[in-house]
């Protein structure tokens, strides 16, 4: 008698686990080297083949800069190794400004600090574990 309720509680209890068991959520803190005008553009990316190009990872968002920090909450990552990139587009047009030698002229960051040297830096130095909630803090320079 019990055995097929149990089986049926057995089986709904996978499929709602089956939902949230692999997702993972990270914040991401932006701090400003100075507030301003525009926006924080933020992109996680899974690849070193995706990074750092511009709004071509796996999840990107933008918060707001007139203040000297912003907020990313990207939710339902599966828990792996990434890499997080961030600039202040200050005035709006959705890419991080160069000059003519290809320096960048608005603030940018990498996850752990990363620098790179005549670019920017590999996949490797920027990428960390994300466990099922995590929060890491770039800071733009």
């Amino acid at each position: 008698m019990w055995k097929p309720i149990a089986r049926s509680v057995f089986a709904m209890l996978l499929s709602f686990g089956s939902l949230d068991a692999t997702a993972a959520d990270l914040k991401v803190n932006i701090h400003l080297s100075r507030s301003g005008s525009g926006s924080v553009v933020v992109a996680v990316y899974k690849t070193a083949a995706s990074f750092p190009k511009p709004l071509q990872g796996i999840a990107v968002q933008t918060a707001d800069a007139s203040t000297g920090s912003a907020v990313a909450v990207f939710h339902d990552l599966t828990p792996g190794r990434y890499a997080v990139a961030a600039y202040q587009d200050r005035n709006g047009n959705r890419r991080l400004d160069k000059n003519m030698v290809g320096i960048p002229t608005e603030p940018y960051g990498f996850s752990n600090g990363a620098r790179g040297s005549m670019g920017p830096p590999s996949f490797e130095s920027a990428a960390f574990d994300v466990p099922p909630t995590a929060t890491l803090d770039i800071h733009l320079h």
